[in-house]
């Protein structure tokens, strides 16, 4: 059994389902063979099996958006996931890549590296696992587009991003662990807006469950938010592990959204509750953001290089939200309820490893 990862982004994704075809600015499909299987990765999941079905060709017609790919080969998509059933590169997933080409299997899937025998049937039967909604994508395809489209502009639009003195990093043990009012108070209305745009996303909303009775403008954090997480079967001391996480955004009982709120010195507290999450429930489709002070970047940055976060492959999935700019987006949306979704937040968020498409 012979498989190849690729990685796009959600159009090109969905453009290579509709024409059946994969490409490449080089001429790398000498040795690819009909049947062998190729795996499409989208936004670091696993969205998409299919198989090479002919020949390798040359053509200048454009098929994609953003370039021409004259060297292509056909495939038949066989298995497509819809964007939030689709499963992370964790767990499993993550072990087996490591398995056959070591942490650094971005490499490979930049490069399109066969995988062959045990590691590639353990890829494809997780995917195989996973209702195939191959037919309900292609009959909103148009759709599908469009909004992918829209997604892509959004995450291009300019970001604000601090840029502090680089400083060496200290060890945990020896930070001070006070808070300042100033800097709780930061954190209550940070967890404020964040409660708020959740509900404007049209989620329902987790708050921690020691900061239900924190006040901001008179009213308590836990006003008119979930009074229970949603079973993710997990044992009673994970669950309530997870609950301290600061808010969650949770949608057809399912968490989307995590944040960590950190405006003090230490920011490793809130780094191992997402550790926590990931561990715990690998498979789980969430995102994850800290939410911080802009000068903070280059702190939370330092954190998530420990060896820790890195084997579990955190720095790769979290993202960091400057705390200006998630109150900056609030006032934009705040009267657009039910006409805004979670992935608003790709507009001011920040990616730790930021990944290239392997379309190239």
């Amino acid at each position: 059994m012979r498989l190849r990862l690729v990685s796009v982004d959600e159009l090109q994704f969905l453009t290579c389902l509709e024409h059946q075809l994969w490409g490449s600015k080089s001429a790398r499909f000498k040795e690819w063979k009909a049947g062998d299987y190729l795996v499409f990765v989208v936004d670091k999941a696993l969205a998409c099996l299919a198989q090479v079905s002919g020949e390798p060709f040359e053509s200048k017609e454009r098929v994609w958006d953003n370039g021409i790919f004259p060297y292509r080969i056909p495939i038949k998509i066989v298995h497509a996931i819809k964007r939030e059933s689709r499963p992370p590169i964790l767990g499993q997933i993550r072990d087996t890549l490591i398995s056959a080409w070591g942490t650094t299997y971005g490499w490979g899937i930049r490069n399109q590296q066969l995988l062959q025998d045990k590691p590639a049937e353990t890829i494809i039967s997780i995917i195989q696992s996973h209702p195939n909604d191959l037919s309900f994508i292609q009959s909103r395809l148009g759709g599908l587009k469009d909004e992918a489209e829209a997604a892509r502009k959004a995450k291009a639009l300019p970001k604000k991003r601090g840029r502090p003195r680089k400083t060496e990093a200290e060890p945990e043990e020896f930070e001070k662990a006070t808070t300042t009012k100033r800097e709780e108070s930061e954190h209550i209305k940070s967890q404020s807006g964040l409660i708020q745009l959740g509900k404007i996303t049209g989620c329902s909303v987790w708050i921690a469950s020691n900061d239900r009775n924190r006040q901001y403008r008179g009213k308590n954090l836990g006003d008119g938010c979930l009074k229970s997480l949603p079973n993710l079967g997990l044992s009673t001391e994970a669950t309530k592990r997870i609950s301290y996480i600061d808010v969650i955004w949770i949608r057809q009982n399912a968490p989307v959204c995590a944040f960590e709120v950190e405006t003090t010195t230490s920011v490793y507290s809130g780094l191992l509750r997402m550790s926590d999450l990931l561990a715990e429930v690998p498979a789980l489709n969430i995102k994850l953001f800290i939410v911080a002070p802009s000068d903070r970047e280059q702190k939370v940055r330092e954190e998530l290089a420990r060896p820790t976060f890195r084997k579990i492959g955190l720095n790769e999935y979290c993202r960091f939200i400057a705390i200006p700019d998630l109150h900056s987006l609030l006032a934009k949306v705040e009267d657009l309820q039910g006409h805004v979704q979670p992935s608003i937040l790709d507009t001011i968020a920040l990616e730790f490893d930021e990944s290239e498409s392997a379309m190239e």
